[in-house]
């Protein structure tokens, strides 16, 4: 921006107002910064209510601000003031023309201030004589909320203070109301080792209260039934709430892949792939979508796994078939959103399931070319949740035993040699079976090979056709 004189006392008026400028928003705070716009432009066009258009402009134009482009700021600026004209509520203008004022000092148009600030000055004489009238207002919070909401989960307790002011002012405010609800939700969702077992959390119920002054809010449906489905005694409920949202959103993506979690979460694995391949058609480039697809075949390969362990015949070309398919999805839900954390563990967890150890750390760590990092100390510390909650504890859980398996590839090494020296016949799976073994027994030392060699010799000499059957003399699964 320009840097102004300040004898006119302008720095000290832009200070005192309320809007995304003074809302403490540290650029770096931002999560996927760079493609935050397109997703925010994406939904203006194609998904949300005309009604909240002018909070994703005044967002945009902030975002814009930050990247030094002070005229596409205008121009969004210009488009949320717009569709505000014709509110009856001129408070609703208020963050708009404060950014206005803001955006113009910076690039040095000093009478273009003047006249935002004077406009400024003329909504709050409407109101009692107060100091900082404008950060009283219940559309001011509500703005601040809507417009910290899509910034990231860093924000989410701010998000919930915002809104609970907003409704102290207003109570039946619908936007408020679903503001509030939508952040309710995700705040629960980050504490799953807290929640009550009642269905009938804060939530829940902000939920039926928005949903009562939005009823053809179809997110609010699904986020409703996703609550609901905990308790058998609301499964109708849940479900009539899920046929309807499809029925009013056959084409919104963050719709369907509620719909689709939905589904997974009630077993119904083919039927959840089956909507999030319709939303990813519509959404290609989604994060979530990717992630959520990936989550769905990992719990097919589980199903897999476990059928195997009780003796049913399951074809290694059809578990390393789908162990590819997550690593497929779980990766380009990486590439898309690197600071997705729990997609980075599943990507890992999948490449582990692969033998694909080293890949699995590179998703971590930055490797130094002079020191190895392979102690599971350094790579507890290779990630990074900011806020507590239950999936940080579980991804660090889950870290961990990527980890140890990690440090088994020095110790295999050493033993692979020897083994393969001892055995007299070629076996191409050596190393994995060595693996496995060592990963099923990873609380003994294995002081001398003797005992797989044993064992493989005569599973050897048993089926020389198939080497995997060794896998199963030894109770091993991989």
């Amino acid at each position: 921006g320009v840097d102004q004189p300040d004898d006119l006392g302008y720095n000290f008026k832009m200070k005192a107002l309320e809007y995304h400028f003074t809302w403490g928003i540290m650029k770096g705070d931002i999560k996927e910064l760079d493609s935050l716009p397109e997703k925010l432009l994406d939904r203006i066009m194609r998904f949300i209510t005309p009604k909240y258009h002018a909070t994703y402009f005044n967002l945009l134009a902030f975002l814009s601000h930050l990247e030094g482009n002070n005229v596409s700021a205008l121009e969004y600026l210009h488009k949320s003031e717009s569709v505000l004209k014709d509110r009856q509520d001129d408070t609703e203008l208020l963050v708009t023309y404060a950014n206005f004022a803001w955006v113009h000092y910076h690039s040095g148009n000093l009478d273009d201030v003047d006249n935002y600030i004077g406009k400024l000055e003329n909504i709050n004489k409407a109101f009692p004589s107060a100091l900082n009238i404008q950060g009283s207002l219940p559309s001011v919070h509500g703005e601040k909320g809507w417009s910290l909401i899509r910034l990231g989960d860093i924000f989410y307790r701010r998000v919930k203070e915002s809104f609970q002011k907003a409704l102290e002012g207003e109570p039946d405010n619908a936007s408020f109301n679903v503001g509030y609800a939508l952040v309710l939700y995700r705040l629960e969702g980050m504490v799953k080792n807290k929640r009550v077992s009642s269905v009938m959390t804060a939530a829940a119920n902000q939920l039926r209260k928005a949903l009562s002054l939005e009823p053809d809010n179809s997110e609010l449906m699904v986020l409703l039934a996703l609550k609901l489905k905990k308790n058998q005694e609301n499964k109708l409920e849940s479900m009539k709430l899920i046929k309807e949202a499809l029925r009013l959103s056959p084409d919104v993506p963050h719709v369907l892949s509620y719909v689709a979690k939905y589904f997974k979460n009630e077993g119904s694995i083919n039927e959840s792939l089956q909507v999030l391949g319709k939303a990813l058609e519509l959404a290609p480039n989604s994060h979530f979508l990717h992630h959520q697809i990936g989550l769905c075949h990992k719990q097919q390969l589980i199903q897999m796994f476990e059928q195997k362990r009780k003796g049913g015949q399951v074809k290694v070309g059809q578990i390393k078939a789908k162990v590819e398919v997550c690593i497929c999805h779980f990766s380009r839900a990486v590439d898309l959103k690197p600071s997705n954390i729990h997609a980075r563990v599943n990507l890992a967890e999948a490449y582990g399931n692969n033998y694909q150890l080293e890949e699995a750390m590179k998703i971590f760590t930055v490797e130094d070319k002079s020191h190895n990092i392979h102690t599971r100390g350094q790579f507890k510390n290779a990630y990074q949740i900011p806020n507590e909650s239950w999936d940080r504890k579980q991804a660090g859980k889950r870290l961990k035993q990527i980890a140890e398996r990690w440090q088994l590839e020095n110790y295999i090494s050493t033993i692979i040699s020897s083994l393969s020296l001892a055995l007299p016949f070629p076996f191409p799976h050596l190393k994995k079976i060595v693996t496995s073994y060592k990963t099923e027994h990873s609380n003994k030392k294995i002081k001398n090979s003797s005992a797989i060699v044993l064992t493989l010799k005569k599973t050897y000499y048993k089926d020389s056709g198939n080497c995997y059957s060794c896998c199963y003399s030894l109770g091993l699964m991989f």
